[in-house]
């Protein structure tokens, strides 16, 4: 009879464990990258870049595993899809999409330069090169840009702070792919929400499809002061329609 309490309290610990366990898994993942393994980037279409040292799997710096993305980018590289770029490639979402992103960034030393350039992009399923929406990192500022039509007509510019060079920023993207005013766009940067908008247009008819990397336009066209760009990308997700903020979180 002495035995039933202590069974019992291990029962109670068990379930306690599991339930606590259950609040952490992720569902509705489409995409789940930390970047391990013999191949880190199979999850990705790996051709938008020009060298060996463009993307590469790094050991030095990430926040889950042993290993991250490190992306390197030099004012010198040959052209790649007529810019200079290293960036992974998702398919095409075509509109009535919704999906959710989380991803860790951590930019290395990163001086000011008002010379342009994406640290990631959604591009429109068109021969247009204007992104459907973007993160900037020049001139000192974090800077969301939309252009739902993907034609270079209708930009709009969010400033969502200064840059943040060599810590992690945390980053989730909810987005309801859409070509009329039935869509939606929130950013989360570091846990709190910079970018709530509802009841807008945010992809061409075509579709869209995200590119995780550096795209630094600006070299080709403007005065710059930086010749060589490095940042570290770890734990990539992507969920579907019924993911939810937790599911592509960052950390724990």
């Amino acid at each position: 009879m002495k035995s039933r309490p202590i069974l019992v309290l291990l029962a109670f610990i068990l379930l306690a464990s599991t339930c606590k366990k259950r609040n952490f898994e992720r569902d509705h993942l489409l995409v789940e990258s930390s970047f391990e393994g013999s191949n880190p980037f199979s999850e990705w279409t790996n051709n938008q870049h020009c060298c060996d040292y463009s993307l590469t799997q790094n050991t030095d710096k990430y926040t889950d595993g042993t290993h991250s993305m490190r992306v390197d980018v030099r004012s010198t590289d040959p052209l790649t899809s007529s810019g200079i770029r290293s960036e992974l490639v998702q398919p095409v979402d075509k509109p009535g999409t919704e999906r959710w992103y989380g991803f860790n960034i951590f930019l290395e030393n990163w001086a000011d330069d008002n010379a342009g350039e994406s640290i990631f992009q959604w591009h429109p399923n068109n021969s247009t090169g204007v992104g459907t929406a973007s993160l900037w990192a020049s001139g000192g500022r974090f800077v969301f840009q939309r252009d739902p039509s993907g034609s270079n007509t209708a930009s709009e510019y969010i400033d969502i702070g200064p840059v943040i060079s060599n810590q992690w920023v945390s980053w989730v993207i909810h987005v309801k792919w859409a070509d009329d005013n039935t869509g939606l766009l929130q950013v989360w940067k570091n846990g709190s929400l910079m970018i709530d908008k509802a009841n807008i247009k945010t992809a061409p008819t075509e579709g869209t499809y995200f590119k995780l990397g550096i795209y630094k336009f600006g070299w080709l066209t403007q005065v710059f002061a930086t010749t060589e760009r490095v940042l570290y990308y770890d734990e990539v997700r992507i969920g579907d329609e019924n993911a939810n903020y937790d599911d592509v979180k960052p950390g724990n």
